[in-house]
Formats: C-alpha cells, sequence, structure tokens
C-alpha cells in the first residue's frame, strides 16, 4: 500500500513489516518505481567516496538503465535506505485478538522534511538508473507526440505512453533502516560489502541472456565437442590442480568471446545482440575451434580426442604441458580471431604451432621469446601486455612462415 494524504503537510504511507536486526529497527516493503523516483533522494558523490556510499561509477549506472530499458521482465535486488528515526511512525495493524502487532503495520513519513532525512545506504546506481529510464521515455514520448501531431497518429506514442505506465506500475523491495548516524550508516556498507557476491560460473550457468553463457554450457554438454568431453569444469570458477577438467565454464564462455571479438575485444549490447541472432554460428564457431583447430595445433590437444584416454591424464599432466593451462587455451583462442582478421589461414597457423616450442625449459620456448614467461617460473604471465605480445609474436612468425 502507498498512500499520500494532505494534511498540514502531506505524508506518504506503506505497508510494512517491522523487524530488529543487528539492534537496529528496520522495515520491509515494496515501492513501485513512480513513487521511489518522487521520493528517494537523487543526490550522488562522482568524483569521491560519498558519506554513506562508494563513488559512483557513470558506466554501472548506464548498464542498469540500458537493462531496465530493454528488458521487460527485469530483476533488480532491494534497495536499502537509512531514515532518522524522529522522521517515521509505525502504525501497528491489530492482531486476531485486538491486539497492536508488533511487526505488522504500516509507516508514515511526512514529504516535507522526512523524505530529505532519508540516505541511500545501498542502491544509488539502481536509483539513478530508474530517474535516468523516466526521464529518457518521458522525452521519447513528447518528441513522438510532435511526429503524432504532424501524422496524425502515431503507434510507437502509444507503445512508449503504455511502456512508462507498466514501468510506474513495477515495484522493488526496499529494506528501511532508523539510523541517521553516517559513521554508523558507513560502517553498514561496510559491513554488506563482506557478502559474497554470485561467482563467475554460477552467473555463467544462469544467465541465459548472454549468448556467450549459453553457448559455453551448451558446448560443454556431452556429444557436443569431442575435445570438452568431460574436462569442462561446471562447479568451480577455475579448476582444481587435480580435476581432469580443462577449464571451468566461465572460462569457456570467455574464451568464445575472444574467438568471436578478439582478446580485449568490448562486447557490447549490439554485439550480445548480433551473436544472439546468430547463435548457431556461435556454436559452430566454438566446435571449430575446439575440434578442429586445437588438436591440428598441438600433439597435447590431439592426444585429449583419444577415446583411449585415462580418467585421470589432465590432472597427471598439467604440470608437464603448459597448453593445458587456461592461459594458453585463451592465447589460442585470441590467436585464432587474429589470424583471420590477418587474412592468414587457420590451417597455417595451426600448422605453425605445432612445430613451435612449448617447453618452458627451453632456449627456443615461443612463450620466452614473446615475453610471456620469466624463467624460473611455472606459468605463463597472463596481464593484458603479456597476452597481447603474446598473440602478435605468434600470428607474425606464422605469417612469415607461410610467405
Amino acid at each position: 500500500m502507498v498512500k499520500i494524504r494532505k494534511q498540514r503537510q502531506q505524508v506518504v504511507e506503506f505497508d510494512v513489516h517491522r523487524f530488529q536486526q543487528g539492534g537496529r529497527t528496520a522495515y520491509s516493503l515494496m515501492m513501485d518505481l513512480g513513487t521511489l523516483d518522487d521520493i528517494v533522494p537523487d543526490f550522488v558523490s562522482r568524483d569521491r567516496i560519498g558519506k554513506t556510499n562508494r563513488r559512483f561509477i557513470e558506466d554501472h549506472a548506464r548498464r542498469i538503465e540500458e537493462y531496465i530499458y530493454d528488458t521487460d521482465d527485469w530483476v533488480l535486488g532491494a534497495i536499502l535506505l537509512g531514515i532518522s528515526p524522529d522522521t517515521i511512525e509505525f502504525v501497528p495493524y491489530d492482531e486476531e485478538d485486538g491486539s497492536p502487532s508488533s511487526f505488522s503495520g504500516y509507516i508514515r513519513i511526512p514529504l516535507s522534511g522526512g523524505t530529505s532525512a532519508i540516505t541511500i545506504l545501498d542502491g544509488q546506481h539502481r536509483r539513478m538508473a530508474i530517474r535516468r529510464v523516466h526521464d529518457r521515455l518521458r522525452q521519447e514520448i513528447v518528441n513522438a507526440k510532435e511526429v503524432s501531431s504532424n501524422n496524425g497518429g502515431d503507434l510507437s506514442l502509444q507503445n512508449l505512453e503504455s511502456k512508462l505506465q507498466r514501468l510506474d506500475g513495477m515495484s522493488i523491495p526496499v529494506a528501511l533502516y532508523e539510523e541517521e548516524n553516517p559513521k554508523k550508516l558507513r560502517q553498514m556498507f561496510a559491513e554488506l560489502a563482506k557478502t559474497r557476491p554470485i561467482d563467475a560460473t554460477t552467473k555463467t550457468r544462469f544467465d541465459k541472456r548472454d549468448p556467450f553463457n549459453r553457448a559455453a554450457v551448451d558446448l560443454a554438454k556431452p556429444g557436443t565437442s569431442n575435445f570438452l568431453t568431460d574436462k569442462v569444469e561446471m562447479e568451480r570458477t577455475t579448476p582444481a590442480r587435480a580435476s581432469s577438467c580443462l577449464l571451468a565454464v566461465n572460462q569457456l564462455a570467455r574464451c568464445l568471446k575472444v574467438l568471436k571479438y578478439g582478446y580485449g575485444g568490448r562486447v557490447s549490447r549490439d554485439r550480445l545482440r548480433e551473436a544472439e541472432l546468430n547463435y548457431d554460428d556461435l556454436i559452430d564457431l566454438g566446435i571449430a575451434w575446439l575440434d578442429d583447430f586445437l588438436p591440428g595445433a598441438r600433439p597435447e590437444y590431439e592426444a585429449l580426442c583419444s577415446i583411449e584416454l585415462e580418467e585421470d591424464f589432465v590432472s597427471k599432466n598439467r604440470a608437464h604441458y603448459i597448453s593445458y593451462s587456461v592461459t594458453a587455451l585463451q592465447l589460442m583462442a585470441s590467436c585464432y580471431y587474429e589470424a583471420i582478421q590477418r587474412g592468414l589461414p587457420i590451417e597455417s597457423l595451426a600448422n605453425w604451432l605445432r612445430q613451435a616450442d612449448f617447453e618452458l625449459d627451453s632456449e627456443e620456448c615461443i612463450f620466452l621469446k614473446a615475453g610471456m614467461y620469466i624463467p624460473g617460473e611455472s606459468s605463463l604471465a597472463s596481464r593484458r601486455k603479456n597476452m597481447q605480445d603474446g598473440i602478435d609474436y605468434i600470428v607474425k612468425q606464422a605469417i612469415l612462415a607461410n610467405s
């Protein structure tokens, strides 16, 4: 329930459940987006960390804005607010026996002065994204009305007005804490930040809107890729050393993005749409890289396609073959993409790689020459510059060998 009443001053009322958390009184409620946009402050600190919140990140807010605007069945987590205890009144509902409830009721907040005592504890980027989607739709409606007046009717105007109406009718969960002390609010924010975010593997498996995530899950299914059969970690974000898996599903998704758009290539919203529209091509690209290119490029990869392969072959040989590292696999995907961009036949790249020296203790090791390996280390350097130097070296050498 949301009500705005005119008395001596306007007040806003919300149905709530009152609870105690960490010694504080708090309220859980649902707030429709129109009301949220009216009463929750929109001040953010872009240049420095604010009194009770982290620094506002423009790109983060913009991504949420585009997500809400483009997605009909969007979902956002709860916004957490702090409010001065002096500006909020809890009115309990009656229990069945007529006694006042200790947790069920409604709160009254004065619109004059009361809402200015509200502080965003967590959710400033969501709050600003909601404001921007509102402003964007209102401006588009103004523009559509101008077009409509000239053309005698415009279906897009009706669609925009309907979209704005639906948006205002949607709600978001809110937790409202009776707390106004900035030091305590900052500590609360720090405590919230300790909560573990969703891990990359779970996100890859659950986020089906990203075609690269979905393709990684599909390629990991038995029977899709011979090379990947039983070699993709589906629970952890990276394979354990004793695991028989080559890479985790989130790492496979990253390799697919590299295959499609290159190392460091930005996967924009338009590119996601392109990949979605050509999803079968994305799967075919993955299979071409996994089942054709990799076994042809290195005998270590070819061995993984044998039907007589021991179940623990990867774990036994992970320390012996640098090819089995995730960094090497991502490098192989990056070189595959770059070879295509430079007009080098994939077969020529594979032939050069098959003859290349991958032994880390050799003076002819290509990773040593490419600046991706420091003698004495047990793994490849995977920083951006190291990767880019490795890609450039390998593809250039393969081009020279093919000329």
